[in-house]
């Protein structure tokens, strides 16, 4: 064998006994590639990883479009990707029910609602968090600070990425402020009670006509009835995972529209900005 040819299959025996050995470092994300598997529950929190992780992450969201994330149960597909992911980013504050019969001891959990002040009603904690930018900025770090434990390589990349979104979300709570205050109204009336965060950061007051995840009685009904009409309110908005036609009849006798604002949209920044609007609308400004 020539000279040359003996010295290139030396070096490949040594690159090949060298990667056995551990001795040179392999492929962050072993056999399934160089990203990071990240599942997590709802769009919005698919988002804030997807920002934060950029290139570095495969994210799968748990929750498909329309489905109604207090009783959602995964598949056994699902279940499935969640064994296999690196990481898993929960909402937290009491969503993911179903989480506490499963568990991975190879699997890392991020509870983004940690250091966010939760609202309770009727003692149980609001999940609704991520429907307020201050919230969400915080669940950003707390994905921030979970990718790097997983990835320390990527540390730099990742506050990156945090500081670029959490930037994003500060003008959005500025717009959504300077919006909110120029509502000739504080009430807004809505069929589900997910908009509790967003309400005491803006100063204003949230009117649901479900009553405990129950349909209203009679009495209620009546109650809103009256808050709409005392308080010239432009529309009733209601959410596409549930069923509109207690919000249809209550506005067809108040004399109001019925709107529709989605707390699970994607394009998490615009889709808030439109929020806004339509909930200053709909008091009247």
């Amino acid at each position: 064998m020539p000279m040359i040819g003996k010295t290139f299959a030396v070096a490949l025996v040594l690159a090949a006994s060298l990667i056995l050995s551990g001795c040179i470092e392999q492929p962050r994300g072993d056999i399934r590639g160089d990203k990071l598997i990240v599942v997590a529950t709802i769009q919005p929190l698919g988002e804030f990883v997807r920002a934060v992780g950029g290139d570095r992450v495969d994210v799968m969201v748990l929750l498909p479009p329309g489905a109604e994330p207090h009783t959602f149960e995964p598949t056994p597909a699902q279940m499935k990707r969640l064994e296999d992911a690196d990481l898993y980013v929960k909402n937290g504050a009491g969503l993911e029910l179903w989480l506490e019969r499963f568990s991975s001891d190879g699997m890392k959990v991020v509870d983004s609602s940690e250091g966010v002040e939760l609202i309770y009603l009727n003692g149980i904690p609001d999940p609704h968090i991520w429907l307020s930018p201050r919230s969400a900025a915080i669940q950003v770090e707390n994905i921030c600070r979970a990718l790097i434990e997983v990835d320390p390589e990527g540390r730099e990349y990742y506050e990156k990425n945090r500081d670029a979104y959490i930037s994003e979300l500060r003008g959005l709570d500025e717009y959504l402020k300077s919006r909110l205050s120029r509502a000739s109204g504080r009430i807004f009336v809505v069929d589900h009670p997910a908009w509790s965060y967003l309400a005491r950061d803006y100063n204003l007051v949230q009117i649901a006509i479900e009553e405990g995840e129950r349909e209203p009685g009679p009495r209620r009904i009546a109650y809103i009835i009256k808050t709409v009409k005392d308080n010239n309110i432009k529309a009733i908005l209601v959410e596409p995972e549930f069923n509109p036609k207690m919000a249809e009849v209550i506005a067809s006798e108040a004399g109001c529209q019925v709107v529709e604002i989605d707390p699970l949209a994607g394009d998490y920044i615009n889709n808030m900005r439109s929020v806004g609007d339509l909930i200053a609308e709909s008091t009247g400004a």
